[in-house]
């Protein structure tokens, strides 16, 4: 069984929803392409599991090893006593992989939104151009004669810098593309970050024109079981995080309100 590393890019999973824990629990355990079980998991097998089981809060611990495990070899994760690397060196392999441009110096949520951007670009260049002037489109673009996928990118890039939804919904329809059974509620707080302006472009990725998001991603760039695993891991808990820092400005906000 993995141990955990101490790791403050981590720490945050500990005031998580249980359900929120519980998808993370299944992208680290469960290959989405058959439903069985990973032969490279441990956490099934685990303590904390075997006596919570579904309370994943209780042994958030254990889940975060587990990842951490996938972003060191075997042979090296025995040599570190059973512990795997940090969140941020997985992350930057990640996106080493993807070859998103990244700055080492930056935070961990910029490289997380570096990775995002990196996958959509891709995805985005499998699309005809009607497609892309469509989504310009309900992104409020007026001029569409002259859209590319990079253009899109920097519109979409400015419209998640203010909404977190539109972040959340965007990597839900990618781990749906990658099989994963993920409810859009999982990654939501409340419906207060849901834009009216946003719904159209959200139904508009979840039809057809969203079905070639992550095609030739899936196709080209995730090559090897570690990879497979830890590609939408990132992308996940890249999530989880803008929902917990969401929660925590709103509630910031309103104890400010009460109090000022």
């Amino acid at each position: 069984m993995a141990t955990y590393r101490a790791d403050s890019d981590l720490e945050f999973l500990a005031e998580c929803e249980n359900q929120d824990l519980g998808m993370l629990f299944s992208i680290l355990t469960t290959d989405p392409k058959d439903g069985q079980k990973r032969h490279t998991q441990s956490l099934i097998g685990s303590k904390g599991h075997k006596q919570h089981g579904e309370n994943y809060r209780a042994y958030w611990r254990d889940i975060a090893a587990e990842l951490q495990t996938y972003g060191g070899n075997s042979i090296n994760n025995l040599f570190r006593g059973g512990k795997g690397v940090t969140y941020c060196e997985i992350l930057m392999d990640v996106c080493s992989k993807v070859k998103a441009n990244i700055n080492k110096q930056d935070s961990v949520s910029r490289i997380e939104n570096a990775l995002l951007m990196k996958i959509l670009e891709k995805s985005l260049a499998n699309m005809k151009q009607d497609e892309l002037e469509k989504l310009a489109q309900e992104l409020g673009e007026e001029n569409t004669s002259v859209i590319t996928a990079s253009k899109i990118v920097v519109l979409l890039q400015a419209k998640i810098a203010s909404n977190p939804y539109l972040w959340s919904s965007i990597i839900t329809l990618l781990l749906q593309r990658l099989g994963f059974n993920i409810g859009q509620l999982v990654l939501t707080t409340t419906g207060t970050f849901v834009a009216p302006r946003i719904l159209p472009f959200i139904s508009v990725l979840a039809g057809p024109i969203g079905f070639t998001l992550s095609g030739l991603w899936l196709a080209s760039d995730i090559a090897g079981p570690a990879y497979r695993v830890t590609v939408p891991a990132c992308l996940y808990v890249a999530a989880l995080r803008q929902k917990y820092n969401s929660i925590n400005a709103n509630f910031q906000l309103a104890f400010k309100s009460n109090y000022i």
